[in-house]
């Protein structure tokens, strides 16, 4: 399971560009390594579409920063579940579904 960091509160920045969306969301440490739209399954076999990690600098409401990773995650529509699915250190993918609202 990942989490998304509790410093922009627990939410991702959405983006649009050429009609295309996308969410970047920094997550609570450096613990996963890649994600991958689909299913766990198909992973390893689409190297090339794993999306890696930015190093994001997060800072919190008391001041103190820390650099975790980061994502942009395709997104094809709103409020529609989607499969994803992430590694971390342990190298096993794991299925998650996840959706992006608008609050």
């Amino acid at each position: 399971m990942f989490h998304v960091n509790e410093a922009h509160g627990g939410k991702g920045i959405l983006a649009v560009k050429n009609g295309k969306m996308k969410i970047h969301v920094s997550l609570s440490g450096k613990k996963i390594l890649n994600l991958f739209s689909g299913k766990a399954k198909d992973a390893p076999k689409h190297e090339s579409e794993w999306l890696r990690p930015t190093e994001d600098t997060v800072t919190y409401s008391d001041g103190t920063s820390e650099k975790v990773f980061g994502f942009d995650i395709p997104v094809e529509k709103l409020n529609t579940e989607f499969d994803l699915a992430l590694v971390g250190k342990k190298g096993i993918w794991y299925d998650h579904k996840v959706s992006v609202t608008l609050e």
